[in-house]
């Protein structure tokens, strides 16, 4: 009592460092700080995306800006071409043009999502060269339909827009001649070059908006790029400064000790009070218990024994375990099996057959049974198994594997002989109960009063 009292004095004086309030701290900053890097990471991941799609978008203004160009001076091109050669092919390339490549009109549709919500004077500008654009084709429609009808051609053949549009009373009488020079005064004269200029001047400054728009996107993307990646760096330095703090921290409070208490315990020396709290209540404690005698030592470090036929916990052990899974809060399962015809097994085929019966069913036991459960030879050719966690609701489980280990030991192999299990079961709602034994040992008793081979539970 006294060394005991001495102990706890020992230890309540003791002072230092706790490993768990540095190790608390060091685990909440490292936290933080690798959820600053994750968010940085995140950061700079989107704004690198950021910065990609803002260098597509500036891409694709050009290219809508060259495609609108292109598209514009295409439809002029072949319109042209058709009023001067009468060539349908040029009013098929000029209605594929309008009705399926769309260059004119997808690049206007690229422009305005680029401008949208960012410059309004230049959507309005993209509006007009719009509307100037779709003036422009009636007159190439108007052109069309009067080059064709100079040339003889079929109405009905050309395309619908051009069947539909109207002539006035004055076109209508006039000469082949007429009609052709009318055709191609409509897309050359000097009506058609102003709206023609005013559309690429409209769309020139349009062209320069997007790209300027761009431009500063991709600027603010890029600054913020550099401010990500800032972050980042300061991210990092914090994390080696939270290594190099770790590790001092190791090495003083735990290697150190460590270092001191092997060369004592080698030494086979009392244990230097030295490092963090726990190292400190660590050593106190060896002391305390190395000042105590070796046969004591010992004893607090004897295991379960086990039998030396089967390998499986033996009735000391059983006897240990038994009070410890008194105190358990969960239910808990018993059985107790007996080997049928065991003494004939013997008289018969001799003991070493007999052993091997025996290792037979323990290795059955712990093949069928679940690795926490405890399987143990009481004596003899009694076992015992015992389940935590295990309670009434398991007796269809229970049953199945005693019925499986009865069906191998009744159906051998190898000129071994036929035997079986006779089992009783008891079930404790919490933690063993002294009873158990007697509850399992009355079933297994009405188990071999019905013919062995076989199993019952303990009903209250």
């Amino acid at each position: 009592m006294s060394e005991n009292t001495s102990a706890e004095r020992k230890s309540n004086s003791l002072k230092g460092l706790r490993i768990k309030t540095i190790s608390f701290w060091m685990v909440g900053v490292t936290l933080i700080v690798a959820f600053l890097i994750g968010d940085g990471i995140i950061n700079v991941m989107n704004r690198h995306q950021r910065l990609v799609d803002m260098t597509n978008e500036y891409i694709l203004a050009q290219n809508d800006a060259r495609d609108m160009m292109v598209g514009s001076d295409y439809l002029t091109e072949q319109v042209r071409l058709y009023a001067i050669t009468k060539d349908t092919g040029h009013v098929d390339n000029y209605f594929t043009e309008v009705e399926e490549t769309r260059r004119r009109d997808l690049a206007l549709q690229g422009m305005e999502k680029h401008l949208e919500g960012k410059d309004d004077k230049a959507l309005q500008m993209t509006e007009e060269a719009l509307r100037l654009s779709n003036e422009l084709m009636e007159l190439e429609m108007h052109s069309m339909k009067l080059a064709a009808l100079s040339a003889g051609e079929d109405v009905n053949s050309l395309p619908k827009r051009v069947q539909e549009y109207p002539l006035s009373e004055e076109e209508a009488t006039y000469t082949s001649q007429e009609q052709s020079d009318a055709a191609a005064e409509l897309v050359f004269g000097q009506e058609y070059r102003d709206m023609k200029q005013q559309i690429e001047e409209k769309l020139s400054n349009v062209t320069k908006s997007v790209i300027t728009v761009c431009e500063r996107d991709q600027a603010e993307s890029e600054h913020a790029m550099k401010n990500a990646l800032i972050r980042q760096s300061i991210y990092t330095v914090l994390v080696v400064v939270l290594i190099i703090l770790s590790y001092i921290m190791i090495a003083v409070l735990i290697l150190r000790p460590i270092k001191i208490y092997v060369n004592c315990i080698q030494n086979n020396n009392l244990l230097e009070i030295t490092g963090a709290y726990e190292f400190k209540y660590l050593a106190a404690t060896y002391n305390n218990v190395y000042e105590m005698s070796q046969e004591q030592q010992d004893m607090l470090r004897q295991k379960a024994e086990r039998d030396a036929l089967t390998g499986l916990l033996n009735r000391q052990a059983f006897e240990h375990l038994k009070e410890k899974l008194k105190e358990a809060t969960k239910p808990v399962t018993f059985m107790l099996l007996d080997v049928d015809v065991f003494k004939a097994i013997n008289d018969n085929y001799g003991h070493e057959m007999g052993d091997q019966a025996l290792i037979k069913v323990a290795n059955l036991l712990e093949e069928n049974f679940r690795k926490d459960d405890y399987v143990i030879r009481i004596g003899g050719d009694e076992f015992a198994v015992i389940m935590e966690k295990a309670g009434s609701d398991e007796k269809e489980t229970i049953s199945s594997k005693i019925e499986k280990i009865n069906e191998i030991l009744q159906n051998p192999q190898d000129d071994f002989p036929k035997y079986s299990l006779s089992v009783g079961v008891a079930f404790s709602e919490q933690g063993y109960k002294d009873e158990l034994f007697r509850q399992a040992d009355e079933a297994l008793y009405c188990t071999k009063k019905n013919g062995r081979c076989g199993y019952t539970f303990y009903e209250l």
